[in-house]
């Protein structure tokens, strides 16, 4: 898979939901990537326990698209594609 072959599913800032999501959508065969505006968050989190804020995009492939907004609009993050 290539990087044009990607497509952002939903942009949130909470890692927690984010792995969530993709738990969710994994479930139903749906691969996604957690990409973070600020990777260096995860570390820092790790080692001083202070957390800074960070967009993460959720980019799947652009053919499963319709059926991952399926999914999503089935579960309790739903309103959460209003917001991508």
């Amino acid at each position: 898979m290539i990087e044009s072959d990607l497509i952002t599913l939903v942009e949130i800032e909470d890692k927690f939901i984010a792995e969530d999501i993709q738990q969710l959508l994994e479930d139903n065969q749906i691969y996604s990537v957690l990409i973070s505006d600020n990777p260096a968050s995860s570390v820092l989190n790790v080692y001083s326990g202070f957390a800074p804020i960070e967009n993460i995009s959720i980019r799947i492939n652009k053919i499963d698209y319709l059926k991952a907004t399926e999914i999503m609009t089935k579960s309790e993050h739903k309103d959460l594609l209003t917001n991508s």
